[in-house]
């Protein structure tokens, strides 16, 4: 007697499934799928509508998880499934603008990063060389539902069938939904290892445009972070050409309005800004009375005095220098009376 397999393996519910007989094996076998509501460690938005699991068959594709779950459980439908290595979903992918906007989408479109264009990068792939992917021995799946209801309904409904032991044949009804395996699915591959020069031609082009865009984009933003003082309010220098085209005048024109708006309202907002100003006031309080004390002493000093400058001639007449002579003569000799007649007077009034 063959013993039932159990319905639950810790918190994984067991779900039978027959594979159908093969040329290589003309049996049919018994394959057991393990399910359990997706919880991972780093919860996103969809894992609350998600079933983890594992140990799909190798020959899984996405169209068998929505053919099991809707149509043979008749429980839920299927949204996307993501395979052991997860690919890049293409809601990332970045649209480019074409045409003009509906009437019910914002005007404004939103800026496309270096980094959504490097996704975009990373997701150009040569053409594919296989029509159909083949799974790892023991991968696991996560299996995304349009809603939670669906999710819970396609759980239970996968319990219910364990638990009834209902036939469920994998992959019954897709011989013709999806490229056959076996020797015709090596003969399409030595065919497709060898795509035409247009398809080539477009995957190339592809590329470089979306490179062309992510080389203007990072010089952009590299230019733009080069503007932007840092926390100590300075700028840094750095080498390069600059960019003098219109769309750099617009961005440096929202840089400065976006700082002053920034810096609004906050000039005497922190206590050390008001000590800076009160420093710099009285230092030039300071300064101006430095040059007030330095213009007040030069006029005392040039008081009272006429500087007389005679200016002789290259070659003077013995006229002229005799005339001179006797001028100095005549100034000195009144100035030493003068010295004198002051001694005499300081003398008599020195007397008892």
């Amino acid at each position: 007697m063959v013993p039932k397999p159990p319905l639950k393996i810790a918190d994984y519910s067991v779900l039978p499934l027959e594979l159908p007989p093969a040329p290589s094996f003309p049996e049919p076998a018994t394959h057991y799928l393990y399910l359990q509501p997706h919880e991972p460690r780093i919860p996103d938005p969809d894992s609350s509508r998600s079933l983890f699991v594992v140990d799909v068959p190798i020959n899984t594709t996405e169209t068998h998880f929505r053919h099991l779950f809707g149509t043979q459980l008749s429980a839920g439908r299927v949204q996307r499934v993501e395979f052991h290595v997860a690919p890049t979903k293409k809601s990332n992918l970045p649209v480019p603008f074409q045409g003009k906007p509906s009437a019910n989408k914002s005007l404004k479109r939103k800026r496309v990063t270096s980094e959504d264009l490097q996704i975009g990068l990373d997701t150009v792939e040569l053409p594919r060389t296989w029509d159909r992917e083949l799974q790892r021995s023991g991968s696991h799946a996560v299996v995304v539902f349009v809603d939670r209801p669906s999710m819970e309904a396609s759980l239970k409904a996968a319990q219910k069938a364990a638990k009834n032991r209902v036939n469920i044949v994998w992959g019954d009804g897709l011989k013709d939904k999806l490229p056959p395996l076996g020797s015709r699915r090596y003969l399409t591959h030595g065919q497709l290892r060898y795509p035409s020069k247009a398809e080539l031609a477009r995957t190339a082009n592809d590329y470089m445009a979306i490179f062309a865009r992510f080389e203007e984009e990072r010089t952009r933003e590299a230019a733009r972070a080069a503007e932007e003082p840092d926390e100590d309010g300075f700028i840094k220098v750095t080498r390069g050409t600059k960019i003098n085209d219109v769309a750099r005048e617009e961005e440096m024109k929202e840089l400065l309005a976006k700082q002053k708006k920034k810096s609004k309202g906050l000039e005497n907002f922190y206590r050390f800004q008001m000590r800076e100003k009160r420093k710099e006031r009285q230092g030039e309080l300071l300064r101006k009375f430095e040059e007030d004390k330095k213009k007040v002493e030069e006029m005392k000093r040039r008081r009272g005095k006429v500087r007389t400058v005679w200016v002789l001639p290259t070659k003077p007449s013995m006229g002229a220098r005799a005339g001179l002579l006797k001028y100095q003569a005549r100034r000195y000799g009144i100035q030493v009376a003068i010295y004198a007649l002051s001694w005499v007077v300081t003398l008599f009034a020195a007397r008892p």
